[in-house]
């Protein structure tokens, strides 16, 4: 980079940008240099309430800005792509907030404009930078778990009808591009699948069970790992009053339970071990409803991963294909409860196999 600060631009200006502006102040080697909306009055409010340097409401003069290195994008789903091409095409990289996109085929072309470009793609799947998933991760890798046999994913939320009200693009298939697991569970899929690996087969039925929406706000299905793991998973908008989002890892030597949201280990014990974590004092099921509540620790630690990266022209943390693999589970998830059968999951590490 030509300067030692990595100077990142915002595209969007709702609660995901809220985390990232803030966030970015505590990330040393970055700085917010602009922000970008549609509407000139909420660009200007949000940079008056950050204290951003540029507010545009003309996207071609963000991107133009030479002062700007990277760009977060961080409108809703299904709008990803159209930003995130015209980002790498501006020579500048790119940072989306998760899922990549809402289908594998708009989540490829943001792939190919970036590698095309020449520039760096990062998705925000920042429960992978908890401590909680660093010591999973290590004890799967060394051994200490055994042979992973099951994996339990629960992703009980609750969200008030206002939440979906309030934003008319909540809750769309082109728009959001799905429900509870499209928005709310892929951190989970995303995490699963980093600690574990693959998902080669989903077995899933949906619902909507209580909101007045197009999608789902209840999933479940059963998941097959490329490992040999097989695994529930379970994910609701619906569920009141919300719970603590958990991921319970087992093996044939020992077993793991994180909540990556909250970094905390709510239980761990290996036959190696004579002593067992239990249940931290602090642990509550209940969890927060408004996603403002949620910590952004593990974002700071993202983005401070990202920084870390662009100044040393490393590859990413999350690589473009990993992000490409969370969409195909997701599209196997819809599509296995449309058609009442099991589907597939492609796992080549090309973008467009």
């Amino acid at each position: 980079m030509n300067s030692p600060t990595i100077r990142f631009g915002l595209i969007g200006a709702g609660v995901a940008s809220e985390t990232h502006a803030r966030e970015l102040r505590r990330v040393p080697g970055a700085s917010l240099a602009a922000v970008f909306a549609r509407d000139a009055t909420k660009a200007a409010a949000f940079g008056a309430a950050f204290s951003v340097p540029k507010c545009y409401s003309d996207i071609s003069a963000l991107l133009a800005d030479k002062d700007i290195d990277v760009v977060i994008i961080t409108t809703p789903n299904g709008r990803h792509l159209d930003y995130a091409v015209a980002t790498a095409r501006a020579g500048k990289h790119v940072v989306v907030e998760k899922p990549l996109e809402i289908t594998e085929d708009r989540a490829s072309r943001i792939i190919d404009a970036c590698r095309s470009a020449g520039a760096h793609l990062f998705v925000i799947y920042q429960r992978r930078y908890s401590a909680a998933a660093r010591q999973a991760l290590a004890d799967i890798r060394e051994g200490r778990l055994g042979r992973i046999v099951l994996v339990n994913i629960v992703d009980n939320q609750y969200r008030a009808p206002a939440y979906y009200q309030k934003d008319a693009w909540r809750g769309t298939w082109d728009i959001e591009g799905g429900g509870c697991v499209m928005t709310q569970s892929t951190h989970l899929i995303d995490l699963a699948q980093y600690l574990v690996g693959p998902i080669r087969s989903v077995f899933a039925r949906t619902r909507t069970a209580y909101h007045e929406i197009e999608t789902e706000d209840v999933a479940v299905a059963v998941f097959e790992f490329a490992c040999g793991a097989i695994g529930t998973f379970s994910s609701s908008t619906a569920a009141f009053p919300g719970q603590r989002h958990l991921v319970t890892i087992s093996g044939t030597e020992g077993s793991i339970i994180i909540n990556g949201e909250h970094d905390e280990i709510v239980f761990r014990k290996t036959r190696g071990d004579a002593t067992a974590s239990g249940i931290p004092q602090s642990f509550s099921f209940a969890d927060p409803t408004d996603p403002r509540d949620y910590p952004t620790d593990g974002q700071r630690a993202q983005l401070q991963a990202i920084v870390s990266s662009l100044r040393a022209q490393n590859a990413p943390a999350i690589d473009d294909v990993d992000a490409l693999i969370a969409v195909r589970v997701i599209d196997a998830i819809y599509r296995s409860s449309a058609e009442g059968r099991p589907a597939e999951v492609h796992h080549s590490r090309d973008a467009r196999a």
